[in-house]
């Protein structure tokens, strides 16, 4: 398929302003905080979940490529495109959906970032403990995708410690929970 044929499905999906396909824009995508580059095709900026799984479908019937994105600040090269594709960015997906102290937990949006977290429930003596350098810019997704960890997390256990549930759209569209 033609990369104009991919960039005005993607447009019609979320928007002009919801991708980015032109060279000069796609170089802040083409690297993390680690060592290796990697430009990707295109990079969409969902704001829902059904944004992300009509993506994912579309990605799956093409054949194309797709990598998420926090916000980019993993060592590992995991928020890159290897093989170019679509770098789904999840920075527009940034909300705390729901806090209920009592039982310890919240729920969030993959685009939230780690320390809006913490100041979340500081008030009422809580944070949230995998708390790495970067932790006043990544985001709770990245953190969850490279099981982030920091200072806290000695004691208290990397993210896989502190995760009860995801809801995960998989490559094929589809959209389950686990957890």
């Amino acid at each position: 398929m033609a990369h104009h044929t991919l960039v005005r499905e993607l447009r019609n999906i979320l928007g002009d302003e919801g991708v980015l396909w032109k060279p000069e824009e796609l170089l802040l995508y083409e690297y993390d905080a680690s060592v290796t580059r990697a430009l990707p095709d295109v990079v969409v900026f969902p704001r829902t979940t059904e944004d992300v799984v009509q993506i994912a479908r579309l990605a799956h019937r093409l054949g194309v490529p797709l990598v998420g994105r926090g916000a980019g600040t993993g060592l590992s090269g995991g928020a890159l495109a290897p093989h170019g594709g679509i770098v789904v960015a999840f920075s527009r997906m940034n909300r705390i959906l729901e806090i209920e102290l009592e039982n310890l937990r919240a729920v969030v949006q993959p685009g939230v970032v780690n320390l809006d977290l913490t100041r979340a429930v500081e008030a009422e003596g809580y944070y949230f403990a995998p708390d790495p350098s970067s932790q006043k810019a990544c985001t709770l997704g990245g953190n969850v995708a490279e099981n982030a960890g920091g200072p806290h997390t000695l004691l208290y256990g990397v993210t896989t410690n502190h995760v009860l549930g995801l809801e995960v759209v998989l490559a094929d569209g589809s959209l389950v929970w686990v957890g």
